[in-house]
């Protein structure tokens, strides 16, 4: 079959949520759908309740492909994988302890064809205790693709990739590719790419995703140092990519606002020299930064580092046990 859309969803350690990611992909109006499992190496037997659920669409078993790692090789080698073995025109990802709406990909698809989009995005949910909270990336009409790269990618905290839908040929030509080791921001980076190359940018303004926040043992929930250090590291490769494609100038005061974010972490562990060194150029942007890239608490600690007066800094991490 020639697939209009391949589903990649990486598969971690997911076993309590698995089972209804899986009904949900499955059950997907959209027929001409081939969906790429990446197997991580769960611990929690996550593989097996994915094999256990698959088993109950065998009119689906055609369309899935499984890709087995050997060791543990973290997400962004699994979303680096997923891409090289998907074969469909669009390309799509899917987190294994998320869900999505039935409709989705046929909308998403069909948004892309009957729009002559290369780049699809739609409105999502954030799952909480308290229930379900709307978010997306819409943008107005009318906007210039480097405004609608500003408002999508720069100018909202939160950017992923499983609620944006590229053709293949734009994966191709942006080279949407994650930094092989970074599994925290890479899905900036990689919608960065993808916005700033795409020619036709479209919106389903419908919340079709469901991001679980209930599970403890994600990601956002269990972030470390390295995880702090490879946000640096991942707005930096993004700020260098944005340079080959020749339109950093256009973004450079939003991308030095999610450096200063990222950067501001290593004055709350007594490593001033460090946020210095990273980030020399701090003191430029102090007065422009948005509220939701640098709280007040925040803003006060870098003008602190920025006069020098590391010792108050220090003073005050000792007092709410952050060093």
């Amino acid at each position: 079959m020639d697939y209009k859309v391949s589903v990649i969803v990486p598969v971690y350690n997911a076993a309590e949520y698995i089972e209804r990611c899986v009904r949900s992909l499955m059950s997907q109006t959209l027929r001409e759908i081939e969906y790429v499992f990446i197997d991580d190496c769960s611990t929690d037997g996550s593989m097996a309740v994915l094999e256990r659920t698959l088993a109950e669409y065998p009119d689906r078993a055609g369309d899935v492909r499984i890709v087995r790692h050997e060791t543990n090789k973290g997400v962004s080698r699994s979303r680096i994988d997923g891409l090289d073995n998907a074969t469909g025109d669009y390309l799509i990802f899917c987190d294994s302890d998320d869900w999505v709406d039935v409709r989705m990909y046929e909308k998403m698809y069909r948004t892309c064809v009957e729009g002559g989009a290369d780049l699809c995005m739609c409105d999502y949910y954030f799952v909480k205790e308290e229930g379900l909270l709307r978010d997306g990336l819409g943008f107005e009409e009318g906007l210039s693709n480097e405004e609608i790269v500003k408002q999508c990618c720069f100018n909202h905290v939160f950017t992923t990739v499983w609620s944006l839908m590229a053709s293949r040929e734009l994966y191709d030509r942006s080279e949407a590719r994650p930094p092989e080791g970074i599994n925290f921001t890479e899905d900036f980076y990689m919608s960065v790419c993808l916005y700033s190359c795409a020619r036709k940018i479209a919106c389903v303004r419908e919340p079709l995703y469901y991001y679980n926040m209930l599970n403890q043992s994600s990601i956002i929930h269990t972030l470390t140092e390295k995880h702090s250090m490879q946000e640096i590291e991942c707005y930096s490769l993004c700020a260098a990519r944005l340079r080959d494609l020749g339109v950093y100038e256009a973004f450079r005061k939003e991308m030095d606002w999610r450096m200063l974010k990222s950067c501001a972490w290593l004055i709350f562990h007594d490593r001033f020299e460090e946020f210095r060194k990273y980030f020399p150029r701090f003191q430029m942007c102090m007065l422009t930064v948005p509220h939701r890239f640098c709280y007040p608490k925040v803003r006060l600690m870098i003008i602190l580092t920025a006069f020098h007066l590391d010792f108050i800094c220090r003073w005050d991490n000792r007092r709410h046990g952050r060093s």
